[in-house]
């Protein structure tokens, strides 16, 4: 375990617990797995139509720690925290991207591009180079190394 890159840990548990999560119906967004000090923690984020509450996540959350003390990925001690998307989610990584096409998004640009540096616009596809989007009658795609920022846009209800 001890030469196993965060990321590589990262990719084994979405695959390990990709089925488990579409089998409750949810979808999984990511998984991210960081040090805070001595301790590893693990981030899974879940969504599925209608968003998905406190008492969801506490249930997956327990789910998902009986199943991986099963499995036994990590052998050290890890803190499991569940979350669903918030409103202004800010998008990192091609799978977080890929759970939501379709959706709008704001992208913050490292350099402006056609005189804008901000830009919202219907994310269309995503892949490990990067994200397309539709803004103003035309599809435009970036590499994920000109994304300075992207988040999840939701008109404001009102």
């Amino acid at each position: 375990m001890h030469g196993m890159a965060l990321k590589d840990i990262e990719a084994r548990l979405e695959a390990l617990i990709d089925p488990l999560i579409s089998g409750a119906g949810m979808r999984l967004v990511c998984v991210d797995v960081e040090r805070r000090g001595k301790r590893l923690v693990v981030t899974v984020c879940l969504d599925r139509e209608g968003g998905i509450d406190v008492d969801t996540c506490a249930e997956m959350s327990e789910e998902i720690s009986r199943y991986l003390d099963v499995e036994d990925i990590i052998s050290e001690s890890y803190n499991l925290e569940v979350e669903s998307p918030g409103l202004q989610r800010v998008l990192r990584k091609p799978r977080e991207f890929n759970c939501f096409l379709g959706r709008d998004v704001e992208i913050l640009l490292r350099q402006a591009f056609e005189g804008r540096q901000k830009m919202r616009g219907r994310l269309l596809a995503a892949d490990d180079e990067g994200i397309t989007i539709y803004v103003d009658d035309e599809e435009i795609s970036f590499p994920y190394q000109a994304l300075k920022k992207t988040k999840l846009y939701f008109e404001a209800p009102w």
